[in-house]
Parts: C-alpha cells; sequence; structure tokens
C-alpha cells in the first residue's frame, strides 16, 4: 500500500505539477514542461469545473496523459516474457485494460491536487533512452523518482517506467503479472485486471 501511495504522488507530479527549469533545460524536460502545462490548463479551466463536468473533464485529462506515457511499452515491459506468446489481438486487449488501470487508479486523486513541488536533479541521455533523476517535495517527505523515458521516430520523448526509491513502477507490476501466470491462465490474468478496473 505504501508503493502504491507513492506510485500516485509521482503520477500526481508528472501530470500536475509545474517542475524546476533551468535555462538549459533539454528536449526531454521541455516536453515534460508541456504536458504538464496542458494538465494545468484543464485543471484551472471554468468549464471543466463541478460535477457534471467529470467525464469532460476527464477525458481531456486522459488524451493529454496519453500522449506521454506510453502505455503500449510500459504493457509489453510489464509482461516481460509473456509478451510474446500473446496474439496481436491479446496486446491489444492488454495494452488498453493496462491503462485504464492506471487512469483508473489515478485520475480521480490528480484533481485534487494541492502543493507538493518537483525539482529536477541529473538527466542522462543515452542515444534513444534516457533517465531523469527528480524529486517530489511535500510538507512531510521528499520522495527520489527516477524518469525512464525513450525517443520515438517523431522526436517525441515518451515515459515507459518509473523508478520511485529504488522500485521500478514496471519491474512491480511485472513481478505481481508474472506470479498469476506462473500458477494460473492469462484469462485469469485478463479478469483480474477487469476486476481491479470496475472497483
Amino acid at each position: 500500500m505504501k508503493f502504491l501511495r507513492i506510485v500516485f504522488l509521482v503520477f500526481f507530479a508528472v501530470c500536475v505539477f509545474s517542475p524546476t527549469h533551468h535555462a538549459w533545460a533539454s528536449p526531454v524536460q521541455e516536453q515534460l514542461k508541456i504536458t504538464v502545462d496542458k494538465i494545468m490548463e484543464i485543471l484551472k479551466d471554468p468549464s471543466f469545473k463541478g460535477e457534471e463536468q467529470v467525464e469532460k473533464r476527464r477525458a481531456s485529462l486522459r488524451k493529454v496523459i496519453n500522449e506521454k506515457f506510453s502505455f503500449a511499452k510500459m504493457s509489453q515491459l510489464s509482461l516481460g516474457r509473456h509478451w510474446r506468446k500473446r496474439s496481436d489481438e491479446e496486446k491489444k486487449v492488454f495494452i488498453d485494460l493496462f491503462g485504464q488501470l492506471l487512469e483508473e487508479t489515478y485520475i480521480s486523486k490528480i484533481e485534487a491536487y494541492t502543493d507538493e513541488k518537483v525539482i529536477y536533479l541529473k538527466e542522462f541521455v543515452k542515444k534513444k533512452k534516457a533517465r531523469v533523476n527528480t524529486k517530489i517535495i511535500t510538507k512531510t517527505i521528499e520522495i527520489p523518482i527516477d524518469y525512464r523515458l525513450y525517443n520515438t521516430k517523431d522526436g517525441s520523448w515518451l515515459i515507459y517506467d518509473l523508478v520511485i526509491e529504488g522500485v521500478s513502477l514496471v519491474g512491480n507490476y511485472r513481478s505481481q503479472f508474472d506470479h498469476i501466470l506462473q500458477k494460473d491462465s492469462y484469462d485469469k490474468l485478463v479478469e483480474e485486471l477487469e476486476k481491479k478496473i470496475e472497483n
């Protein structure tokens, strides 16, 4: 549960809070800032306020989130060695479910943002991959986060993993999914994901 609470803060931060930038901020950081600005615009827009606008607001948030988080890559890495065994249709369904799981878990909490801050520490770029070390500053704790991103053919940097206090989000899910698949069928895993989304 502690890990999931921290994951929420991370997802919360990358989608909501404006990080500290330097004049020499790299394309990786600049692209993250664009996502942050889009989210802030939605949350501040009067036309999205109120309970009657929940679906409209969340649809807009999902669109922005999907532009920065590569659920396809995260899904592939989370299934690990089991990914190759899946048909194209199964992969498509899994990506959709995994994306929904992350969205449904966190979007409702994103809407209730407070005053946490994000600062950038170091950045490492090697060919088509990058790691950005950041820290979330709350009123009581500081949480170190590493963002892992990859560069697409069109020049976009997409997030494919988050390392929270030394624990990989993708690695954590991969362990859970592998545990299920070791003793049950792939259909059972899909059923478990569907239950989590419904709840």
